[in-house]
């Protein structure tokens, strides 16, 4: 049997010796991620303390200027103005609340016929601004105190207009009571202050004798 040759130990391929020092491929990238990280944190930090101190510096520069700005004005003058304001708003207050009764006869004399004549009134203030007035009055005839009614009645300062107890009085006249609501807008004292605005021009004439049986006084 013929002699077999020693079996050799050289390798037949080369081995590949540049597997066993490479680093794997996630790890580099990992690193990378986490410099960015690392750079815009490093990066935020610087602006938000940047940001901090020219926030600093504005408010500091602000609270000057309004401390000179305060010095400006004389601590007594400041105090009279402000009490003043306040007299004003007071005064602004108590207008709007108040009630002119006065602006109720200036609208009658507009509104009364010239053959009509009022002989007794009667006003009283509502909770809602409103008054309520009842008169008494006496016309030439019932044609008359129809008329009085319409002129009345077409009016947007009164409401609930009513006539009644209509007869025949001594002379030839007739006479009649009226009671009507009157609109605040009608005596708001602020509202009425132009004298032109108490009532609407009305080509009547006009002829009113009061005699005022019980009023509230304002």
């Amino acid at each position: 049997m013929p002699p077999q040759a020693p079996p050799s130990f050289i390798p037949k391929k080369p081995l590949d010796t540049g597997t066993a020092y490479r680093a794997p491929g996630g790890v580099g990238f990992l690193l990378f991620i986490a410099l960015v990280i690392f750079i815009v944190s490093v990066v935020g930090a610087g602006g938000v303390f940047a940001w901090e101190k020219v926030t600093a510096g504005s408010i500091t520069s602000k609270s000057e200027s309004l401390q000179k700005a305060e010095g400006a004005f004389d601590l007594s003058t400041v105090e009279d103005l402000i009490r003043t304001s306040e007299r004003i708003d007071n005064a602004s207050v108590l207008l709007a609340a108040h009630v002119a009764p006065s602006a109720v006869f200036a609208f009658l004399s507009q509104q009364t016929l010239q053959n009509v004549q009022f002989t007794t009134f009667n006003y009283t203030l509502n909770n809602d601004d409103t008054a309520a007035v009842t008169m008494s009055g006496v016309a030439d005839s019932f044609s008359s105190v129809a008329l009085q009614s319409d002129q009345f009645g077409a009016s947007k300062v009164l409401k609930d207009v009513i006539f009644s107890e209509i007869k025949n009085s001594a002379g030839g006249s007739v006479s009649f009571t009226v009671g009507a609501t009157v609109d605040a807008s009608l005596i708001n004292y602020g509202k009425n202050l132009d004298n032109s605005s108490v009532a609407p021009n009305v080509p009547v004439q006009a002829t009113i004798s009061t005699s005022t049986s019980s009023s509230t006084p304002h």
